[in-house]
């Protein structure tokens, strides 16, 4: 590719090339010499193109990654947000390149993808580029909704008359949201959204904003079943944090300082849908995709998520769990979730809990995994036991207040369920199948110290104590994080490779 590869991606970048069967000669600065067909340029990742006996030809991802480019004026630089990859600031999002590659490396016969924490469905996308059929689960309302929307436009029959559809109905509703801003349009719109819900909206909005946001949705929420009203809600979701009264920088529901005045809505609401736009016109001059999607809103844990997953075609499974005490997902994107309609404001809470990794939960949840974890009733690793001992201890010598206290059980429920979780894939896997898990680690603090939680060695643990053999890690350097939640991000990732 014409722009600086981390060492993983050169790496992968060339074993991708001895999984599609080239044959490596030479390997130079810039390029790679090999024997192979010229044909594997419809599925290398890091390679700008092939150069065989017909003469050069760029590869496809060369091809999108310069398509996207071109309408950016940002050359040079991996591009990550191609198609509809950037059009949420979703947390937890992965770069598409590694999955294409991981793909091509561990796999490259699968004709199933199945990402159980499918998030806002980047995975499925590229899986659906390979030809594969993709299908997703996650927990979260929030990247149900988002997944929905681009697996939707992502094999829609025209992204171009989809993208004609969109700037239509967002006129419309940037019309309608601007007067209700200034206060000269309707006052009566109907949302559905009931008492409890405007109720809390009201008092995270100010009144214009409010009024603006209301508008939106008594249009966009009549069109929530066409590709172009989910695509039009998933940009309203992206613009709220910005209007609230939420600060933005904070993950967590906190209000911003007072006074505050909403900026308006309709042009950040426009700017969010050209940006769709032109990932839809993107997409239109991507090759045709074939295959199909499932999603499924459900947790990873249940067996019954995975019914689309059955049948003879090869598997694998790709994906990018939550880490040990997760960001609060649902905070973050609260206002999103009941403003349109995903969860009452009365159910939020019990949401976060539902995650795996979440860092919430009742009294009765705290005492029975407090119980659990002490009798070691899910059969965990002794590293895994270990580690949350060792906070135990390290945080009563402290003195350490009730979250601190909570750390080393909230630890071991992550990992228990993690241990479910892996169990459904060996029940969903056949014999010579993979399974890989991205994730970072992360760490604690406990007793005044920083306590390493180095989370990929102890899936892998929990992966091996349950049947799969642990092949490989693969570690991945990221790009350093800007933006909002800079803070959040993690230096680097490893892949786990499983094989059932």
């Amino acid at each position: 590719m014409p722009y600086k590869l981390f060492s993983y991606e050169r790496r992968l970048g060339i074993r991708e090339l001895e999984s599609l069967g080239v044959t490596t000669l030479v390997d130079e600065v810039d390029s790679i010499v090999g024997i192979g067909d010229p044909v594997v340029a419809e599925r290398l990742t890091y390679f700008g193109s092939v150069l065989g006996v017909d003469g050069e030809e760029p590869t496809e991802q060369a091809a999108v990654e310069l398509g996207h480019l071109q309408t950016r004026a940002a050359p040079g630089r991996q591009a990550t947000r191609y198609g509809l990859h950037g059009i949420h600031e979703y947390k937890g999002k992965f770069n598409p390149q590694i999955v294409r590659a991981l793909c091509n490396v561990v796999d490259p016969e699968a004709e199933t993808l199945i990402d159980p924490f499918c998030g806002s469905g980047t995975a499925l996308v590229e899986g659906l580029r390979l030809g594969m059929d993709v299908v997703g689960i996650d927990q979260s309302p929030i990247a149900s909704l988002i997944a929905k929307a681009k697996l939707g436009a992502t094999t829609a029959k025209s992204a171009g008359a989809l993208a004609d559809d969109l700037l239509s109905l967002a006129d419309r509703t940037a019309e309608a949201m601007a007067a209700a801003q200034a206060g000269t349009g309707d006052g009566h719109q109907v949302t559905d959204l009931g008492p409890e819900a405007e109720e809390y909206l009201r008092r995270w909005f100010t009144p214009p904003a409010y009024r603006g946001l209301i508008a939106a949705l008594a249009i966009l929420n009549r069109e929530e079943k066409t590709p172009s009203g989910q695509l039009g809600r998933v940009a309203l979701s992206s613009i709220l944090r910005q209007v609230s009264l939420q600060l933005p920088e904070d993950l967590r529901i906190r209000r911003r300082p007072e006074p505050f005045t909403a900026p308006l809505m309709a042009p950040l609401f426009l700017e969010s849908i050209e940006r769709i736009r032109r990932g839809l016109l993107e997409i239109g001059s991507w090759q045709e995709i074939t295959s199909s999607w499932t999603l499924r809103h459900g947790s990873a844990e249940e067996l019954d998520a995975y019914a689309a997953a059955r049948g003879g075609k090869r598997r694998l499974i790709l994906t990018s769990p939550p880490y040990a005490t997760a960001l609060p997902y649902i905070d973050t994107d609260r206002l999103s979730v009941v403003a349109l309609g995903l969860a009452g404001s009365g159910e939020l809470n019990a949401v976060e809990r539902s995650l795996i990794g979440s860092r919430e939960w009742a009294r009765p949840q705290q005492h029975e995994w407090d119980e659990r974890r002490k009798e070691n009733s899910d059969r965990l690793p002794p590293e895994v036991v270990a580690l949350t001992t060792d906070i135990e201890e390290r945080n009563e010598e402290s003195g350490a207040g009730f979250r601190r206290q909570a750390v080393p059980s909230l630890l071991y429920r992550y990992f228990a369920r993690m241990g479910t979780a892996l169990d459904r894939w060996r029940a969903v896997l056949e014999e010579g199948e993979s399974a890989v898990l991205i994730v970072g680690h992360n760490h604690t603090n406990a007793g005044g110290e920083r306590v390493e939680i180095p989370t990929p060695l102890l899936l892998a643990e929990i992966a091996a104590e349950r049947g799969f053999v642990v092949r490989e890690t693969i570690k991945l350097e990221t790009w350093p994080r800007y933006g909002l939640h800079a803070a959040n991000g993690v230096p680097g990732e490893d892949a786990v490779v499983l094989e059932r």
